[in-house]
């Protein structure tokens, strides 16, 4: 028997059938305007990572610029995603989603036009950071707005088609990703996997403006949660800018300027959760959490993420940078891990109704757990075939990960009553984007200080011939010096290709010795943050065993689930 909420009313509906409409028109063109936007804003989601490498060496772009080219997107979807769904019902879906369409579209050309043009004082690679932002903001919008335009386009059966064409969609953007991005990169250029979106984007205005209807919530509150939205960003902007600056040579993690930005960090994550407590109609409700069984979800939702989604940007600068595969070389080495989602996430979902969403999740995050400690085994000494050591961990990790994303979803709406569905789907997807955010920023912190750790250490034992003793001491410092400003990015190709302002290590007579210091440092480093990862994966099957209960879940119609499961 499902077990009351603490959102529940005497109207709450504890099961209940579809209501029947007429056919629309043209509804199955409006299936194909919405895919369009569900593919590009998800493809943006992995297509990147194989093309960082280039981006660094075409744009000397710094560790953190990279981090900030994922980040700077992962935010801007996480924080707007809610409320977007709240602009669509309030304005109209169709003109929000198109206006969202338009500025996905505009951020991809300014992305790719990031390296040939002027913006003022920014550099290129702010520009590129900032038009991924324009990029996020765009798939904020389309990607609750697409699935709600489904929803009341589609009844009965076809409906379920529908959802079953945009799942396809969905897990078919994500496990192309890598590969498409690949090939792009390497035949044509790394600005092609922006330009593609634009032509795509503008046949999806076009065939939104003729094939989707307009609909709204007529019940729905009629205001924006303008304090949630600014709050939350506070929160979550300067939490992200304190880890990716805190191994910054000029700062340091006790630094003033990194402790104000985590102490503001906390302020106002505590004013946001207070504030939406006494707010009539919430961004998000702090009390769904409240529900074991939804809270349970999300941190398994945050766990994947944070654990394995954003290892592909580390494990990226592994096989193109270390290892010195071309960009679509990685982008094939990578489909066990994006491809097969697609093998089991279907299987996922007939054994969550069976079985229910507790022992699929904590089988799914122990095999993603097991994965990521089998990704150890690299070391210092690897060359292009030792990538195979990696091919177990990859195939675990598709599979696993294809089994957790379905539970995921179905309890994340399966706990709340419909009328919250749109809340619980919202607050999941933000969830799944704050642990990419986080994940980056944490684990390339984490990077980047046992790097520079053993950056100093190492080169400080190091004998240098023919050099008086009194000297030493001042050449190993320039040195430790030169290598960190250089960066854990130059660092993971072994200074094979230095920037121009670092050439002059080149033709230190110790040169071998610290292309195998910096190579030793950048492959510890990594195995470093891969057992993190693997202890958040472990937290997540921790939280799946502990808090997911089969008496929390409601009953809802087959396929709603899925809206939880769109942007991650």
């Amino acid at each position: 028997m499902a077990q009351a909420t603490p959102f529940d009313t005497p109207d709450t509906p504890r099961s209940g059938g579809q209501s029947f409409d007429a056919p629309v028109p043209r509804r199955w063109w409006a299936l194909a305007a919405t895919c369009f936007g569900l593919f590009m804003a998800l493809l943006d989601v992995t297509i990147v990572n194989v093309a960082l490498p280039t981006i660094g060496d075409d744009l000397n772009a710094s560790f953190a610029d990279l981090q900030w080219i994922i980040n700077a997107y992962a935010l801007a979807l996480a924080v707007l995603f809610v409320t977007a769904g709240r602009l669509g019902d309030i304005f109209g879906r169709k003109r929000i989603f198109m206006i969202g369409l338009g500025l996905f579209s505009l951020g991809s050309l300014l992305c790719a036009l990031a390296g040939s043009i002027q913006l003022g004082t920014l550099a290129p690679i702010d520009v590129l950071i900032g038009a991924r932002a324009l990029q996020g903001i765009g798939g904020s919008i389309m990607l609750p707005l697409s699935l709600a335009i489904i929803s009341n386009t589609f009844y009965g059966r076809e409906r379920g088609a529908a959802i079953g064409i945009y799942g396809g969609v969905t897990g078919l953007a994500t496990a192309i990703g890598p590969l498409v991005g690949g090939i792009l990169v390497e035949k044509v250029s790394w600005q092609s996997i922006f330009y593609l979106n634009v032509p795509i984007g503008a046949i999806g205005i076009l065939l939104t403006a003729w094939a989707v209807r307009e609909s709204r919530d007529e019940q729905a509150p009629r205001s924006v949660d303008v304090f949630g939205l600014v709050t939350l960003t506070i929160t979550l902007f300067c939490l992200v800018l304190a880890l990716i600056q805190a191994n910054d040579a000029d700062k340091g993690w006790t630094s003033p300027y990194i402790l104000i930005l985590f102490a503001i960090s906390a302020i106002a994550l505590i004013i946001f959760v207070v504030g939406e407590l006494r707010l009539r109609n919430p961004m998000v409700d702090p009390r769904i959490f409240l529900i074991p069984s939804y809270t349970g979800a999300a941190i398994v939702a945050f766990a994947i993420s944070a654990g394995l989604f954003s290892l592909f940007f580390f494990l990226t600068l592994y096989l193109q940078n270390f290892l010195g595969f071309s960009a679509l070389d990685a982008g094939i080495r990578f489909l066990p891990l994006s491809g097969l989602v697609l093998v089991t996430a279907p299987l996922a979902g007939v054994l969550t109704h069976r079985l229910g969403a507790k022992p699929i999740l904590f089988v799914g995050m122990a095999v993603l757990t097991i994965a990521v400690l089998l990704m150890t085994r690299i070391s210092p000494t690897d060359t292009q075939t030792d990538w195979l050591v990696l091919l177990p961990a990859f195939v675990l990790g598709g599979l696993g990960s294809g089994l957790v994303n379905p539970p995921i979803a179905d309890v994340a709406v399966g706990t709340l009553p419909r009328d919250r569905a749109g809340m619980a789907s919202g607050v999941n997807g933000v969830c799944r984007q704050l642990g990419i955010a986080f994940g980056i920023a944490l684990l390339g912190a984490v990077l980047s200080s046992q790097y520079n750790s053993a950056v100093h250490d190492k080169v400080s034992a190091l004998q240098f011939d023919h050099v008086p003793a009194a000297q030493q001491a001042s050449i190993k410092q320039s040195i430790i010096h030169g290598i960190q400003q250089a960066g854990t990015f130059a660092g993971s190709t072994g200074f094979r290709h230095l920037p121009p302002q670092y050439a002059q290590f080149a033709n230190q007579p110790n040169f071998p010795a610290i292309q195998q210091i910096v190579q030793q440092a950048f492959i510890d480093g990594l195995v470093d943050i891969l057992r993190i990862a693997a202890v958040i994966l472990a937290v997540g099957a921790l939280a799946a065993l502990l808090l997911v209960r089969k008496r929390d879940m409601l009953e809802h119609a087959p396929g709603e689930e899925l809206v939880a499961s769109v942007g991650g």
